[in-house]
């Protein structure tokens, strides 16, 4: 394995107390890498005094503090300012192996790897990885297999904390403001570097425990969480699929999924849709954007981390 700079990314917003529990192990565990590794708080206006605590308890973590806070999409601009190869993106929930770093880093000397997710574990033990992440949550594309191993190094489909190839990253302009203040938009990233030609890998050496969403739960709650994941899913459908098959059924689903939603009272995802098809024009916009980077099929995506 080819050394590389690798910087450990975390993104916080009010998020002190977790930094004092979840960082110095982070900390930690950059040191047992073998590569250039760094550690960086990328901070969201917090006014809790993390970025205080950090500068004064953690003298070797770089700090950037966004102009507002745009919650994942405050990494792109902090992603142009640095030229480390490989960047861990984290929430500041988790708590990772000591030995994480290096498993995530090594696919990486396949140029064409753009993401490496990891094992991700609840506190109470649980699996919570991505490899069922590629499914529309309306029913319109069936999702990946139940059965997959997850012992097993693999191709996989996003990931929300875990390693990316900046130059690609940037390469396909980030995280999108489409989908603000969240949900979907690692996945959106995610499948366009796959239609872009690269590929995802899953890790499972490399793993951590992570809380689950505790900063985005606080601020959003849990309707307002279940609205902006049916609105995303519609955005990302309408931005990312070209399959002429899947969206003929998308628009055939569409009168269908909102009657059976009206009969089971089914509010959340009625209003989620409305909200998408308020944005749909710029969806849209976005769609003819990123074509250009499309060289891949969604059929062959999906054919390809189904295996």
């Amino acid at each position: 394995m080819s050394q590389k700079k690798v910087n450990i990314i975390l993104l916080n917003y009010n998020g002190k107390g977790l930094l004092k529990k979840y960082l110095p192990p982070i900390i930690a565990a950059s040191k047992n890498s073998r590569n250039l590794c760094r550690v960086s708080v990328v901070d969201n206006r917090s006014t809790d005094g993390s970025v205080d605590f950090v500068r004064n308890n953690h003298k070797e973590v770089d700090i950037y503090e966004s102009k507002e806070n745009k919650v994942l999409c405050s990494y792109n601009d902090y992603l142009k300012k640095i030229d480390d190869d490989i960047v861990i993106l984290l929430n500041t929930d988790v708590m990772v192996d000591p030995y994480f770093v290096d498993p995530l880093i090594e696919p990486f000397d396949d140029k064409d790897v753009m993401f490496v997710a990891p094992k991700e574990l609840s506190m109470e033990g649980a699996y919570r990885g991505n490899l069922n992440k590629l499914c529309f949550r309306f029913g319109l594309v069936s999702t990946f297999p139940q059965n997959k191993n997850l012992e097993m190094k693999q191709y996989d489909s996003s990931v929300g904390g875990g390693a990316f190839d900046r130059s690609k990253l940037i390469y396909l302009g980030g995280y999108d403001d489409l989908f603000l203040p969240g949900i979907f938009e690692d996945l959106d990233v995610c499948y366009r570097s796959w239609k872009h030609g690269w590929t995802g890998i899953y890790e499972p050496k490399s793993f951590y425990y992570h809380e689950g969403g505790v900063t985005f739960n606080e601020q959003y709650g849990n309707k307002a969480k279940t609205i902006l994941a049916h609105r995303n899913s519609f955005l990302f459908f309408w931005k990312n699929i070209t399959s002429k098959k899947m969206i003929f059924i998308h628009l055939v689903s569409i009168p269908v999924l909102l009657a059976m939603a009206l009969l089971r009272g089914r509010w959340l995802f009625i209003k989620g849709f409305f909200q998408a098809l308020g944005m749909r024009k710029e969806a849209l916009k976005r769609r003819a954007q990123v074509k250009k980077q499309f060289v891949i099929t969604d059929e062959e995506i999906f054919r390809k981390i189904r295996k």
